[in-house]
């Protein structure tokens, strides 16, 4: 008598390789091992010190630290280097023969971490039903709280993923640490509220409001992941494959979606995250090299007459990007108007004048050869704010000696935005950010005037593209 034994597998094979691969080398790891094992024996100690305790609140803070240390900080940072070491090890062309997209490549990267993260969340539970029976805490409220701080991590883990296809670490550890280093008053202050239960998941929120507050909350962590995800897959994606087509279709949609609701509810939240997907939006496009892989243009003129027109606004390269960015702007200007008047129109053309005149620096000077302009858009950005403080403070300190408005600062649009708030409301006020949109109207003209010359040299490219379609 002979009966057939079936072989034994960890995961299914209808899971994606790439994120068995990942998520098999990270359960191994010791890292992974040590930080469950450390976490569970602190938590232990925690829970019957909770549970000797009079008053759960003098030790709730311990667990919450404990858990938004290790969902936020200590898994995320697992993936700060993922896509350097590929590219360092050389082992992205070997990836790519097995027929894995890089999208699927980045996404391995991320869900394994993501799955890790929430393995430990799920492993928080019993500790949150242990101080539920010790110290009558409200269970919605804590597993409300673990799932943000899972969120949380995920997406700071998307974050990481993006920044690790940089190749200067040094920038990378600048990018990451500066922001976490002032941030982390506000993750004190978070640790606080939650310590107290006076958190955005409170009991005065009706359950209505509070199932609002949760999507909204849902659908702009998968919109972020989504962002830098696709953004670290065409960075390290060949130029005959590229992304920028799905990536700019996924983010218009959601301006425009986050611009009607805007429109018909007059809630600046709205208008707040449209500005958001827009400054997301910029710099992915303006960041990206021109394309002259006459293969990446094929797809747009296999769809006809549609694909004609979006090859202006959807194609790969920064040429392109600036006309998209344009014409989002201009809606956005449009629906601003509409809503809420003149008010704050003068404000948002400065700031997008400001990011037109960092991409016309890169565009102008030479660093426009570079491969790679995300980490000299980045550092362009740095040095611009820092001249443009340095600038404001000698033409504030020269207007207040001779009581006169700091009519130098209108020059550029950065200072002009930090010169407005030292005019007086009123006329004043409003011919000095009148003067200021009109000089700082020249760098949005000279990228087009760039992008029209960077359009025509692709010509041949686009040409050998048609024939190839046809």
């Amino acid at each position: 008598m002979t009966s057939t034994l079936t072989p034994l597998t960890d995961f299914s094979d209808r899971l994606s390789p790439m994120v068995v691969k990942e998520l098999r080398q990270g359960l191994r790891t010791r890292v992974f091992g040590s930080t469950m094992l450390f976490m569970h024996v602190l938590l232990i100690l925690i829970t019957l010190i909770t549970g000797s305790a009079q008053n759960t609140d003098e030790t709730r803070w311990m667990l919450d630290g404990l858990s938004t240390l290790v969902l936020c900080l200590v898994m995320p940072f697992r993936v700060s280097n993922a896509l350097a070491e590929e590219v360092k090890m050389n082992t992205l062309d070997m990836l790519m023969l097995t027929r894995l997209s890089c999208s699927r490549i980045v996404f391995g990267k991320w869900a394994s971490v993501a799955l890790q993260s929430a393995l430990i969340a799920l492993s928080l539970m019993p500790y949150i039903v242990a101080r539920y029976v010790f110290g009558g805490m409200d269970v919605m409220l804590e597993l409300s709280m673990l799932a943000l701080k899972w969120i949380l991590g995920i997406v700071f883990a998307a974050v990481l993923v993006l920044l690790s296809t940089m190749k200067q670490a040094w920038l990378r550890m600048i990018i990451i640490f500066v922001p976490l280093f002032f941030g982390g008053f506000g993750v004190i202050g978070f640790l606080v509220a939650s310590t107290t239960g006076k958190t955005f998941f409170t009991d005065s929120l009706s359950l209505s409001s509070w199932l609002l507050a949760a999507a909204a909350t849902v659908i702009a962590s998968v919109w972020a992941i989504f962002a830098c995800l696709s953004m670290a897959a065409s960075r390290i994606s060949a130029p005959s494959a590229p992304l920028a087509g799905l990536k700019r279709v996924v983010h218009a949609t959601c301006l425009l979606v986050l611009l009607l609701i805007y429109g018909i509810t007059s809630q600046e939240a709205f208008l707040v995250a449209a500005i958001v997907v827009l400054a997301v939006l910029s710099l992915d496009v303006m960041t990206e090299p021109l394309n002259f892989v006459p293969s990446a243009y094929v797809p747009w003129f296999k769809r006809g007459a549609l694909g004609r027109l979006g090859l202006p606004l959807l194609s790969p390269g920064w040429a392109s990007g600036f006309w998209l960015t344009s014409l989002l702007v201009s809606l956005t200007l449009l629906f601003t108007f509409m809503v809420s008047g003149v008010r704050d129109l003068p404000y948002f053309v400065l700031v997008c004048c400001t990011i037109y005149l960092m991409t016309a620096l890169i565009q102008i000077l030479p660093t426009r050869h570079a491969d790679d302009l995300l980490p000299i858009f980045i550092g362009t950005f740095c040095v611009v704010y820092l001249l443009a403080g340095m600038l404001s403070g000698l033409g504030i300190f020269m207007a207040k000696s001779s009581n006169q408005p700091p009519w130098l600062l209108v020059l550029l649009p950065p200072t002009a935005l930090i010169g407005s708030s030292q005019v007086s409301a009123g006329t004043d006020r409003e011919h000095f950010l009148r003067i200021g949109m009109l000089c700082g109207a020249v760098w949005p003209l000279l990228m087009a005037f760039l992008s029209l010359r960077a359009w025509s040299k692709l010509r041949p490219v686009r040409a050998a593209a048609e024939r190839m379609a046809l």
